[in-house]
């Protein structure tokens, strides 16, 4: 329970909400904000649960964030999507959190098919972006244009030089129709049982605007995760998949996604790994920059 801001009275007081019978019987850390629950009663079989909660920051940009989540995962799993059924949410508590089902399978990291794989991925993504707006209100997300007018300070000149770049071509860009993002659609947070995708997890960061922006964003994690040749397929296939959309602004949510990114150190899995992410980081805005060069001409 090391870390866990929540008392163990007060989890056992909303899994009994979800079902009386239940007792809760261990607590074990997932991830940085999510815990495994293992609840049960007297003749039956021990089941997992998984808490949420939200750090500070997040909670301090959308006080209203655990109750959003929450009603998030209802709304998407009405829509069909595979994510953790939402079962409770506790607001009176500080910090916030809720309870959702949990999802088996795992993460992964490669493929023996890496065509298909990224087709997959690609394909999954377009299915976040195609949740029907009119017929599910999610209005309570934050918009990307109001994002990127507050986004985060620059940390670096490089940084400096893509928020530069971003002013100068927001003007000119010619944005698509909103959609449901995921907004941290990598591969950490999709759970598969073999070749079959269980879940899409860690939805705290969804808002609505162009598709690209979860593209451009997704694209960096690709080529971190399995290197430029994957992340050039996962972006010709999401885009052959979504011909409607017009890729011209491609290059400027590469861009945006580099700056939600520029904290990539702190999670890096090996620190030894970090000179070849900053390798691949500058590149990747170097071609977006070139890219947006040529767009904007």
């Amino acid at each position: 329970m090391t870390g866990l801001p929540i008392r163990a009275r007060d989890i056992q007081r909303i899994v009994g909400q979800i079902d009386r019978r239940w007792t809760l019987q261990g607590i074990e850390p997932l991830s940085g904000r999510s815990y495994a629950l293992q609840v049960g009663s007297r003749g039956q079989h021990v089941k997992r649960l998984v808490l949420l909660t939200h750090s500070q920051a997040d909670r301090k940009r959308n006080p209203q964030i655990a109750r959003d989540e929450f009603h998030l995962l209802k709304t998407l799993q009405a829509a069909g999507l595979p994510v953790p059924a939402a079962l409770a949410l506790c607001e009176t508590h500080e910090p916030p959190f809720l309870i959702t089902a949990f999802m088996q399978g795992a993460s992964r990291f490669d493929a023996e098919d890496m065509p298909a794989f990224c087709r997959k991925l690609a394909a999954e993504l377009g299915a976040i972006h195609r949740v029907d707006l009119l017929e599910h209100d999610l209005s309570f997300l934050p918009q990307v244009g109001d994002l990127i007018a507050c986004g985060a300070p620059p940390l670096s000149a490089t940084q400096e030089r893509i928020h530069a770049a971003m002013k100068c071509a927001l003007p000119k860009v010619a944005f698509n129709a909103p959609a449901l993002l995921h907004g941290d659609f990598w591969l950490g947070n999709l759970l598969w049982k073999a070749d079959q995708l269980e879940a899409i997890i860690d939805w705290e960061d969804a808002m609505i605007g162009d598709p690209l922006a979860d593209l451009g964003k997704s694209r960096l994690e690709i080529l971190w995760a399995l290197g430029g040749e994957a992340m050039a397929l996962y972006s010709e296939f999401y885009l052959a998949l979504n011909p409607a959309l017009d890729a011209s602004a491609l290059p400027f949510w590469d861009l945006w996604g580099a700056c939600r990114l520029q904290h990539y150190p702190s999670f890096a899995s090996d620190l030894s790994r970090v000179p070849k992410m900053r390798a691949q980081y500058e590149a990747f805005i170097d071609d977006a920059m070139r890219r947006l060069d040529a767009v904007n001409e």
